[in-house]
């Protein structure tokens, strides 16, 4: 007596094969993408004013304690942008591989989005409230809003659910 072939190529990992994309995936895939590009130019944009923004930082310390020395205070700030810019970076590059294994199927890319927008939303609430939001910022905010609620609409749920194999 033979066996039935398995349903799936172990010897890849490959994963049983969901059907097709529901199209709220898709575009969740796409909100992600127009929220991270928005984040980058804002970063660029940020980056546009770095002189104005770093006179007004050593301004701010140098009125908080006026024996501080200049030179350690605009080294310090100089840091703090490279610092802010590697993890932006990083940040960003992150984002993308979840979005795209999100895209592809991955459940717990998913999960991980769902989170990392979670506090994303609430960074962008907190900043409204406090009166440092921008109309590029609001917009980031919907944006990933609807990307979170896109990813768990029922059709997205459903293709997200894993498959069991079958003979």
């Amino acid at each position: 007596m033979t066996m039935p072939p398995p349903p799936e190529d172990y010897s890849t990992g490959q994963a049983p094969l969901r059907g097709n994309r529901p199209k709220e995936v898709e575009i969740s895939f796409w909100l992600w993408i127009a929220t991270v590009v928005l984040g980058v130019v804002g970063m660029i944009a940020m980056y546009s004013q770095i002189n104005q923004i770093r006179a007004e930082a050593i301004n701010r310390v140098l009125a908080q304690n006026p024996a501080a020395d200049q030179s350690t205070i605009e080294s310090a700030t100089t840091a703090g942008f490279i610092i802010g810019s590697v993890l932006g970076l990083l940040v960003v590059a992150a984002e993308l591989v979840f979005v795209f294994l999100m895209r592809g199927g991955r459940n717990w890319a998913r999960i991980v989005l769902a989170v990392l927008g979670g506090l994303g939303v609430l960074l962008g609430l907190i900043g409204l409230a406090i009166g440092g939001g921008s109309i590029t910022g609001l917009l980031q905010l919907l944006l990933l809003i609807g990307a979170i609620v896109t990813m768990f609409l029922p059709p997205a749920n459903a293709w997200f659910q894993p498959r069991r194999p079958g003979f």
